[in-house]
């Protein structure tokens, strides 16, 4: 059954299905490297932003074999805000428990510039 929601509009419940399994978590996280200029005081008097990238890490139950593989890259991610460029996988992680379900849990990096 979906939930129904009451209240604030706009609010988003849930989680959007990804392919590979039943998606438990995620968490899209939007960094920028920066450089900064010092005066003598040792104090950032300017600095520059640069290389936005997203980094995204999601964990699943898997309803199948895990093909994915680090290194491999992902032509889109249903949760992710917005993926342009190449998402590329920095790490796969199966997890297996006597009493529970396989779990895969995925990270990987959106390099925007990258075509």
């Amino acid at each position: 059954m979906a939930a129904t929601t009451l209240g604030t509009s706009g609010l988003v419940f849930g989680i959007t299905a990804e392919s590979g399994g039943l998606v438990q978590s995620f968490t899209e996280t939007r960094n920028v490297q920066r450089a900064e200029a010092r005066n003598g005081s040792g104090e950032v008097v300017a600095l520059s932003l640069y290389n936005p990238t997203k980094s995204y890490s999601y964990t699943f139950l898997t309803t199948s074999s895990m093909s994915t593989t680090a290194g491999a890259t992902l032509a889109s991610i249903a949760n992710a805000s917005d993926v342009t460029g190449k998402v590329v996988v920095d790490s796969v992680s199966i997890s297996k428990t006597t009493d529970g379900y396989q779990t895969a849990s995925i990270n990987a990096t959106q390099f925007p510039n990258v075509s």
